[in-house]
């Protein structure tokens, strides 16, 4: 009989080993599938050397921006979603890329997309934090433009050229996926 227990005890301890190791390996699977996906994402929508496209847009300031009114100097320009969280995860990180664009003479500019965007959580994050917030229908044709692959993406301009895209793995944006941007 104690060969009987020890038996089922050492069953009981290698099923139990086995389940830790495949909880382990499916969290890494699922980490490398996002890392993956994001450095997808990457090389997708503006690249370095892309200049700003032609638009015109009507903020919700009133202010009506453009291409020629933005091209010169830094311009941060974010691109989000009403309902995604990882828009929301990254404005600390578009806060402080907006403070510095700021300190370089620059602007920040927010695109928030999604039919409830006007009147969404996100939007009002983001007043005090961009300097202009733009909100469809106003938003379509420059997101449109741009080629957007994922929200969020945010992208530095250094007089109407892009300087750096959004780092999808930067630390403030590493703990959710980007969401696919629809076109």
């Amino acid at each position: 009989m104690p060969f009987v227990i020890a038996g089922l005890v050492l069953v009981g301890v290698v099923a139990a080993l086995n389940t830790v190791l495949l909880v382990v390996i499916l969290r890494r699977w699922q980490e490398l599938e996002a890392v993956r996906r994001r450095d997808g994402f990457a090389g997708q929508g503006p690249q370095p050397g892309d200049e700003l496209p032609e638009f015109s847009a009507t903020a919700v300031s009133g202010r009506t921006l453009n291409r020629d009114g933005l091209r010169s100097g830094e311009l941060l320009l974010g691109v989000f979603s009403h309902d995604c969280p990882s828009c929301t995860d990254s404005l600390p990180d578009f806060a402080a890329q907006a403070e510095s664009a700021r300190a370089a003479g620059g602007r920040a500019v927010a695109l928030v997309m999604g039919d409830e965007a006007g009147e969404s959580e996100l939007a009002a994050l983001l007043v005090g934090t961009a300097d202009e917030i733009v909100l469809p229908p106003e938003a379509a044709p420059l997101f449109k433009a741009l080629r957007v692959p994922a929200f969020p993406t945010i992208l530095r301009y250094r007089d109407g050229v892009v300087t750096a895209p959004f780092d999808a793995s930067a630390p403030s944006a590493a703990d959710r996926e980007p969401v696919p941007a629809a076109s």
